[in-house]
């Protein structure tokens, strides 16, 4: 299916009106035209003055393929309701650069979002994609002392986010900033909530090190199309690292860029082998990290992507946090749900977690894990009434029951993704932890009927 770009001039103080059009298969196949919107840009430009580089061209080509892969329903844009063929061109600035780059951000895109994508690179002709407001006061215009950010990271809202910052700030001198960088959609508005409470406790704890020093942009993809009739997207956000990642990159005036994710998380362990694809998501899965850094390095863009915790379950990430009394008092800020706002059926509807997710089952657990565990969830998994109660609970009893040892995780990790040999028996040994920490929450927390179904 061919996607279409079309960017137009920028207008005083707006960034260039981005438009996707495609031939709908929901719609008799009639050529459709959705615009894709990017705002709160100010601030990005305040740092970077930039809208020509090639940092420029990798955060506008992140946040095309965000608009697309939401703009695709995989019910009517695949053959078997999962992998969609996506071809499309991508304008930059920089087309030299970025000729014989195509087959690499295609392995990662496929890895990442489960799709199959041809790409383009062709010569963007916008003169300008964002224009600053017409006699706009120094005043308002942020001031940023670049020299002395030492280290960027990406700040999710999330308690891995959350634990990454903290580590980065209690580990620089006191000459030393951090930049965050933020982003969410206008249609998942919670994470802007919990990056300003979890932004405005740090100012608090380290007003040396982290002084005015966070953007935030929002990208989203218009509920209605050119008509205004409304409009159907898909809503897996898969491909959200990769916009975090090109923002990151663009904004980040260091060479390096920290992705604070557990391991658990980035390897994301299948409960079943049907959700080697379809279910498991890979937004910091090593292959993909692999793949971009190759895609950084061949742009000549000098940035280090890390994550600090690739061999880290989240309870030991809680464990060894190095301000831990700090993050006792704002840990309930966070969110690690995948669908806080799906609470038709919560019992309690006074959180921000469903309770049963994967990320909020891990959650749980890891803060069970250094007696944490008094966050209150829309519902309790530890306490069902049968197999049905909840829709994951068989397949993760089923999980927890397998007899899993090294060699055989080994074997499963490879099934689900390339990992860099001499990783391989340091990820398996994680995710055993990481399983063994679930466990021990049932353990704990669980009733009789969930400790008869796993036998403890």
């Amino acid at each position: 299916m061919e996607i279409k770009i079309e960017i137009n001039e920028a207008t005083n103080g707006r960034f260039s009106a981005i438009n996707l059009v495609f031939d709908n298969p929901r719609n008799n196949n009639d050529e459709e035209k959705v615009g894709l919107s990017l705002l709160n840009f100010v601030n990005a430009y305040d740092l970077t003055k930039d809208i020509k580089s090639i940092k420029f061209d990798l955060f506008l080509v992140s946040a095309l393929v965000y608009g697309i892969d939401n703009l695709l329903d995989r019910e009517y844009c695949s053959d078997d309701g999962w992998s969609r063929e996506i071809e499309t061109n991508f304008p930059v600035y920089n087309l030299e650069s970025w000729l014989g780059q195509e087959e690499v951000l295609q392995d990662a895109l496929k890895f990442l979002t489960g799709d199959h994508w041809t790409i383009n690179f062709v010569l963007n002709t916008v003169q300008n994609c964002y224009i600053e407001t017409k006699g706009r006061w120094d005043k308002n215009r942020r001031c940023f002392n670049t020299e002395n950010i030492k280290t960027t990271s990406l700040f999710s809202g999330g308690l891995d986010s959350l634990i990454g910052v903290i580590d980065q700030l209690e580990t620089l001198n006191n000459d030393e900033e951090i930049l965050l960088v933020s982003h969410f959609d206008y249609y998942s508005s919670g994470p802007n909530r919990d990056q300003n409470l979890l932004f405005n406790a740090l100012v608090i704890e380290y007003p040396e090190k982290i002084q005015k020093n966070w953007i935030q942009t929002k990208l989203t993809l218009n509920r209605k199309n050119m008509n205004g009739i409304k409009f159907y997207t898909e809503g897996n956000y898969r491909s959200r690292s990769f916009f975090f990642i090109g923002l990151g990159c663009f904004l980040s005036p260091s060479s390096n860029l920290i992705i604070p994710e557990n391991g658990t998380i980035s390897i994301n362990y299948p409960l079943t082998p049907s959700r080697v694809s379809s279910l498991s998501t890979r937004t910091t899965h090593p292959y993909v990290l692999s793949k971009l850094q190759i895609l950084l390095n061949n742009l000549g863009i000098d940035i280090e992507l890390q994550n600090p915790y690739s061999f880290y379950t989240k309870g030991e990430m809680i464990e060894n946090c190095l301000n831990n009394n700090f993050l006792n008092g704002i840990l309930n800020s966070s969110t690690s749900c995948g669908k806080p706002g799906h609470n038709r059926t919560w019992l309690n509807k006074n959180t921000n977690h469903c309770g049963v997710c994967m990320p909020c089952l891990y959650r749980r657990a890891s803060l069970n894990k250094s007696g944490k565990d008094n966050q209150v969830y829309g519902r309790d998994i530890t306490q069902p009434l049968s197999r049905n109660s909840y829709t994951d609970l068989p397949a993760l009893i089923n999980y927890l029951n397998k007899d899993i040892n090294l060699e055989q995780m080994k074997r499963d990790i490879l099934i689900n993704g390339s990992i860099p040999l001499e990783e391989l028996e340091e990820y398996a040994e994680m995710v055993l932890r990481s399983k063994n920490e679930v466990l021990q929450l049932f353990k704990d927390k669980g009733n009789q009927f969930i400790k008869t179904e796993l036998g403890i």
